[in-house]
């Protein structure tokens, strides 16, 4: 969307409302966003497809990594029930029994609600864990039960903990992101995926195995299996899941025959049962059908087979990464309480165990950008990009702390780092936010409108993109398509001060000093100690000819604003001619 800029109205407007920028932190949300999901099918998901030959041989060793998440940063997701979580710790004690999953307690990873955040999913699958672990004879477990949807990109997003709903492409596990770790980072010819989410039937992916210990009376040779990969799935791609019937059904069917059931056959009572219970009406509202696909040459799968090596213990290097991480936990939650200094500790410690932790190094940085220590901050974001290039977050804080600093070089260097974060991730939410700033604040208020456009298309009902958008057409000078998205964020989110705010302006810019004043007294009435709400409806009853009302809004103005603030002496000056 190419617009001729107009830069009066652009600086009359930005004298109106100021652009904040502030630093993000991983799961933060913005505007409110509600996606919808019924009906929706997800489409294919780019395959694992490892292509590596290997003939028939036991199954080495066993790892998995089970996730289970109830309970989220976004309140709007947390559930009901904690019936997600308990698919989770249900299944890991399948994994545990010695006559069921048979694996190895040293070789599970569980990651619970507040511990599943998108980054921890995803170090654990890869690099961090699974991926250093894993070798090609081995047989890779992943359970993941969690909320999940369907988006308008085609792709699959599950929800992990620190997923945001106005920010679903930057904030979620997507199953493309979930299969280009594993492709990536793990060895092993044997891989199963189990999806116990709603609308998780159009996943697809590739496998290989692992297996652990050889304490049981079991010769791992007779149960010989082939390779690939096996995706099992909770429901077809445009049902719902309902709860954790499915993994419970299939967990039974695992535990069949002491736990020498194959996949396969498990997967078929387990599918049966899933359909007889929710085709009864009752608490489910329609038939859900589970869905296994597989790409796997040889003979079938027993989950419950030992290895046929033991359990290797896990490395330092390992051993280390979890001990941070354990440091890196504690952080967060103090920082949640509010005890931040206590929680600068917690960091601290969590990089003398482990200098390379990436997201300590991050949220370290956060809080030292807080406060005002802005090169330290620099430099440790620098590092956290050192381990982690592809995580965009890192880029556009370390682009907020440059810009924070100023002067031309890290003007330039501060864009450069959003346009990074741009390339890596072009549908998340922050990123297209910043770069839109980034461009207003230059008055190129064109690529501004250009990339707000972009997310209008991915976040079609965000108050908060919809706002941003209205701001930069005005600073356009395209006013009537200004007030347009202006009205219709103020639709989406009535309780949006900066919507009311830039509602207000936009009529104020058109000359309809009476709308613009209805706008103002809403956003005073719903923060009356907003200075800048007081300025701008002090404005509007200037112009409105209402002196009495307007010296009233112009000094409450006075009394709330800051001594530095640039407006004072204008609201002092419109109140010595009244």
């Amino acid at each position: 969307m190419k617009l001729k800029t107009n830069k009066t109205i652009g600086v009359a407007l930005a004298s109106i409302i100021a652009l904040s920028q502030t630093l993000s932190i991983p799961g933060a949300s913005a505007a409110e966003q509600q996606p919808g999901v019924a009906g929706i099918q997800w489409t294919k998901t780019e395959d694992l497809d490892p292509n590596k030959k290997s003939d028939l041989k036991p199954v080495g060793q066993k790892w998995a990594v089970v996730v289970g998440v109830s309970q989220f940063a976004e309140s709007r997701l947390n559930p009901d029930s904690p019936e997600m979580e308990k698919a989770a710790v249900e299944f890991n004690k399948y994994l545990l029994d010695p006559n069921g999953g048979r694996f190895s307690p040293k070789h599970v990873r569980v990651l619970n609600n507040s511990k599943a955040t998108r980054e921890n999913i995803l170090s654990t699958l890869g690099s961090s864990w699974l991926g250093s672990l894993a070798k090609p004879e081995d047989l890779v477990l992943v359970f993941v039960s969690t909320s999940s949807f369907p988006t308008t990109d085609g792709d699959a997003y599950l929800c992990s903990y620190n997923c945001a709903l106005d920010n679903i492409y930057g904030t979620c596990v997507s199953i493309k992101d979930l299969m280009g770790v594993l492709r990536k980072n793990v060895k092993a010819e044997r891989i199963v995926l189990i999806l116990q989410s709603g609308y998780s039937g159009a996943a697809e992916l590739s496998a290989g195995s692992k297996a652990l210990t050889k304490n049981f009376n079991v010769d791992p040779t007779k149960f010989v299996s082939g390779t690939g990969f096996v995706i099992v799935s909770s429901s077809q791609p445009d049902q719902m899941s309902w709860g954790n019937v499915f993994s419970t059904n299939l967990v039974s069917a695992l535990r069949q025959n002491n736990g020498l059931v194959s996949l396969d056959e498990a997967f078929e009572i387990a599918k049966k049962n899933t359909v007889l219970a929710t085709s009864q009406g009752g608490q489910y509202m329609s038939k859900q059908t589970p869905l296994l696909k597989s790409d796997f040459k040889g003979k079938s799968l027993y989950l419950g087979v030992p290895g046929s090596k033991e359990a290797d213990d896990v490395p330092d290097d390992v051993n280390n990464f979890l001990a941070a991480e354990a440091h890196y936990f504690k952080a967060n939650t103090l920082v949640n309480e509010g005890k931040v200094d206590e929680a600068v500790i917690a960091y601290q410690k969590t990089l003398e165990t482990d200098p390379n932790y990436a997201p300590a190094l991050s949220d370290y940085a956060t809080i030292l950008a807080l406060k005002g220590k802005l090169k330290e901050s620099e430099d440790l974001y620098r590092k956290a990009i050192t381990q982690k290039p592809q995580e965009a977050l890192y880029h556009i804080n370390l682009a907020r702390v440059l810009s924070k600093q100023g002067g031309d070089e890290n003007k330039e260097a501060s864009r450069r780092e959003l346009q990074k974060a741009y390339d890596i991730n072009p549908k998340d939410l922050t990123v297209l936010q910043a770069l839109s700033k980034s461009y207003l604040a230059d008055q190129e208020f064109d690529k501004a409108t250009d990339i707000l456009a972009e997310a209008l298309v991915l976040y079609p009902k965000s108050a908060g993109v919809h706002d941003q958008l209205s701001f930069a057409l005005a600073c356009a000078g395209r006013l009537q398509e200004a007030l347009t998205y202006a009205q219709k964020s103020v639709e989406l989110d009535p309780k949006l001060l900066s919507a009311q705010m830039n509602l207000g302006s936009t009529y104020m810019l058109q000359g309809n000093h009476s709308k613009a004043k209805e706008a103002y007294r809403q956003a005073v009435s719903m923060a009356p100690s907003n200075a800048d709400a007081h300025y701008c409806l002090g404005q509007s009853l200037v112009k409105g000819g209402e002196k009495e009302a307007a010296k009233k809004e112009l000094q409450s103005f006075l009394e709330l604003a800051s001594a530095t603030d640039p407006k004072r002496r204008r609201a002092q000056e419109m109140l010595s001619s009244l």
